[in-house]
């Protein structure tokens, strides 16, 4: 709720999403927490898919320096600290293209107004908020992550290194040598994309438009299905 100064990030696991390990070999990996579905080794991780109710809803006014966002809620309800540890954007002037990190929230009910999210420590608004401002939320990246879909509706954010129960807390390899599962055939030295429709759950495949996600590129080639070498380039 409004506890009138932002307040300590409610995070979940014993490490902030998102933050990065990297090991003496070059090789990365990101804290991240499972979704609704088990995480299986070599399969591709997805962002979780946005929920447009929480998009470009309208603002009540905010001070420049408030730590917290004032909001009328989307047709949807949302569970305490849904967002917490991920990002508010103000999607329209006054204030357009600010983007906050979230701290807290309390649970939302569907269309409330007074609706109201806590911004952790070190930001504040730097533009003034109106009634015309609008703002979308956005959960973290590595949060309720799922096996990256055949048709694609999320980033892809990493490759399964070890099983991971649904709802639990693991490490996703983002760049470096990975096994990663293959859809189809594909080609040393080519990049290794998740095809935008018709592909296979969690897996790569050969590039065929630019518009493909890139997760590497193939180092050693397996049969489909099969784990092949990939180089990944899902982190800098």
């Amino acid at each position: 709720g409004d506890n009138g100064a932002g307040g300590a990030i409610a995070q979940r696991g014993q490490n902030p999403l998102g933050q990065q390990l990297v090991l003496q070999d070059g090789r990365k990996y990101r804290f991240y927490l499972k979704g609704a579905n088990a995480a299986i080794p070599g399969d591709v991780q997805q962002s979780a898919v946005i929920i447009t109710t929480d998009q470009s809803m309208a603002c009540a006014a905010g001070a420049i320096g408030d730590r917290i966002i004032t909001y009328t809620h989307g047709a949807a309800t949302t569970v305490i600290n849904f967002f917490a540890e991920g990002y508010a954007i103000i999607s329209l002037d006054p204030g357009q293209g600010q983007t906050f990190k979230i701290a807290s929230h309390l649970a939302i009910g569907s269309g409330t107004a007074g609706s109201i999210v806590n911004l952790a420590p070190g930001n504040a608004l730097q533009v003034a908020l109106t009634t015309t401002s609008d703002l979308s939320l956005l959960a973290h990246p590595y949060a309720s992550n799922i096996i990256m879909a055949a048709t694609i509706d999320g980033m892809p954010v990493g490759i399964a290194v070890v099983a991971t129960p649904a709802a639990s807390f693991g490490w996703l390899q983002t760049r470096g040598v990975c096994g990663v599962r293959g859809a189809a055939s594909n080609t040393i030295g080519s990049p290794a994309v998740m095809l935008l429709t018709g592909g296979t759950a969690g897996a790569v495949a050969p590039a065929s438009a630019a518009t493909q996600p890139q997760v590497g590129f193939v180092q050693m080639v397996e049969g489909t299905g099969e784990a092949s070498g990939i180089f990944l380039t899902i982190d800098g």
